[in-house]
């Protein structure tokens, strides 16, 4: 299954939270529809925040922070590898089994708790751990002299997240962005839903940000470049997605 990650909105988030600017913002999406590169591995590499700015912005979405971090770019001289959710990246790393990450998503989707949270409490994934796995999420890798601790943070944008089926009640809810993009893709693979979508709640404002067909196709629609920051149904660049 593709998976095709929204890139624009994270990049908004970071506009938001005053870690970058509109332009850096457009000159790497631009980058990246010629590259194919994770939208964080061009924005560092271009000198637009640091690799631990953004790990650490990346981490407190999932309740950790990082006192203490070194962070580089992967080698540019290797294909970019596909995005991949941050349970699928903790198998591929050899951190967990995919019968704890299945138990964990099942804890996930009956409890609304974050996927990092579960982990950490239930299956002995330390912080640092779920640090690493969101670093290389996004193109990026730790040092390894780094220090992790909880924190009660997340972006400031004031925004509510929820995963459903169209007209259905929400899955799952969360504040986190990037926790929400993650359990869409789980549940895609898992279910295969026709359709599924992500709403975004500010305040009494309401609006869809996301939405994909049941192989994860993003579906055609006037949002697709606010979304993703290209047309991913017109795309034309490098294609680095796997089955």
């Amino acid at each position: 299954m593709t998976f095709t990650f929204p890139s624009r909105l994270l990049g908004e988030l970071l506009v938001e939270r005053g870690l970058i600017v509109p332009a850096d913002l457009e000159d790497a999406l631009t980058e990246q529809r010629a590259t194919g590169r994770r939208l964080g591995e061009v924005l560092v590499s271009r000198g637009a925040l640091t690799g631990a700015q953004l790990t650490r912005a990346l981490a407190e979405q999932y309740g950790i922070e990082l006192p203490t971090v070194t962070v580089s770019t992967v080698d540019a001289s290797e294909p970019p590898a596909p995005w991949q959710p941050l349970g699928r990246l903790l198998v591929t790393r050899g951190t967990i089994s995919q019968a704890a990450l299945d138990e964990a998503l099942a804890t996930q989707r009956s409890s609304d708790r974050k996927l990092g949270e579960v982990l950490v409490t239930e299956h002995g994934v330390t912080m640092l751990d779920l640090a690493a796995a969101l670093s290389e999420q996004h193109g990026l890798a730790i040092g390894a002299v780094a220090a992790a601790r909880p924190v009660t943070s997340s972006f400031p944008d004031e925004s509510f997240y929820e995963v459903k089926e169209p007209e259905k009640t929400a899955l799952f809810s969360t504040d986190s962005f990037l926790e929400a993009t993650d359990f869409a893709f789980e549940y895609l693979a898992a279910e295969s839903p026709d359709v599924l979508e992500i709403i975004r709640q500010r305040g009494n404002q309401r609006e869809r940000v996301w939405e994909c067909d049941q192989r994860g196709e993003p579906l055609p629609g006037k949002n697709s470049l606010g979304t993703y920051g290209f047309d991913p149904n017109a795309w034309t660049g490098p294609n680095f997605s796997r089955d």
